[in-house]
């Protein structure tokens, strides 16, 4: 599917990992239920981001929904995407109206404060795990969403869950408060970009991620329980470090900001598991405010997600 069809009839799950609709194509497809009756994630996907978009409508945001991501995915028993073939029958070999999608992400752009170089947008991420919602920054020319700290995000499921509708609540904690919120934002992408890295600098950024990576996954506890989430994965590490090689041969001196774009730009639907894509934002910001970018005058981070010794 050409991805600018944003409103297609059919869907080819088979050729395409990644779909791309509108809000009334994700509200033509299947419905799924529990045997209760009731959503399996105690709301539709679809319902999620109606409700999303009525509290910014609410705090009279200049908002817009933008593209909407459904996600195929490797999981025998529960994967990003099933056909229900009764459906199937009824409208047609690969109908939209016969798939029960699982995982979806989109983004909804915050106009207001809007500058030429970013905008705001609400992230929300409805997969098999659950549901997550983030709020940060948007560089405009790349689309690049930012997750400036562990407080910009939430969801219903793992260690820090809430509920549902403690979900919603924090949404609309976060547009109560939006414009301190996002001058607070924009201050820390100012000390991104003031931070300058050597190339050292750089070597040693890869080398982390790595550790990070390498830690987390390990099956030695003691190791593990240092990394409550990773920047990157390790496919993931190895297309950063090609990216910032020529990031670096094309500007030479690179800031903190740069390098985060670099991992930003990794982390899309089209690119990234959905499930994953808001955690490992925000654990690469802080892990540059952590180790590059700090500032003993304006802490970012209260809680970090990243926690090796000293």
């Amino acid at each position: 599917m050409n991805v600018q069809e944003t409103d297609p009839k059919t869907f080819d799950f088979v050729t395409n990992n990644v779909e791309v609709m509108t809000l009334e194509t994700l509200q033509r497809t299947y419905q799924e239920n529990d045997t209760s009756g009731r959503p399996i994630q105690g709301i539709y996907h679809f319902q999620l981001i109606h409700r999303i978009l009525e509290i910014c409508k609410q705090h009279n945001m200049d908002y817009e929904i933008e593209e909407i991501f459904a996600a195929q995915n490797k999981q025998k028993n529960f994967p990003g995407v099933t056909i229900n073939p009764h459906y199937e029958a009824i409208h047609g070999e690969k109908a939209v109206e016969a798939h029960a999608l699982r995982r979806v992400f989109t983004t909804v752009q915050l106009k207001d404060g809007a500058t030429d170089e970013l905008t705001t947008t609400l992230a929300i991420a409805f997969h098999q795990d659950g549901i997550q919602v983030a709020i940060g920054p948007c560089v405009k020319i790349c689309h690049n969403q930012c997750v400036l700290s562990a407080q910009r995000s939430a969801c219903n499921f793992g260690k820090d869950k809430v509920s549902t509708e403690e979900l919603f609540e924090k949404v609309n904690e976060w547009l109560g408060q939006f414009d301190s919120q996002m001058n607070e934002d924009r201050e820390r992408i100012s000390r991104l970009k003031e931070t300058i890295l050597s190339a050292q600098d750089i070597f040693n950024i890869i080398g982390l991620l790595t550790t990070f990576r390498v830690a987390h996954d390990s099956k030695d506890k003691r190791l593990s329980k240092l990394v409550k989430s990773y920047p990157l994965n390790q496919a993931q590490i190895t297309v950063f470090t090609e990216d910032l090689i020529k990031k670096q041969v094309e500007k030479r001196q690179l800031s903190a900001w740069d390098v985060y774009n670099v991992a930003t730009k990794i982390l899309k639907p089209n690119r990234a598991e959905i499930p994953n894509i808001l955690n490992q934002n925000a654990a690469f910001a802080d892990f540059l405010f952590q180790y590059y970018a700090s500032g003993k005058e304006n802490g970012v981070l209260q809680d970090g997600i990243i926690a090796l010794p000293e």
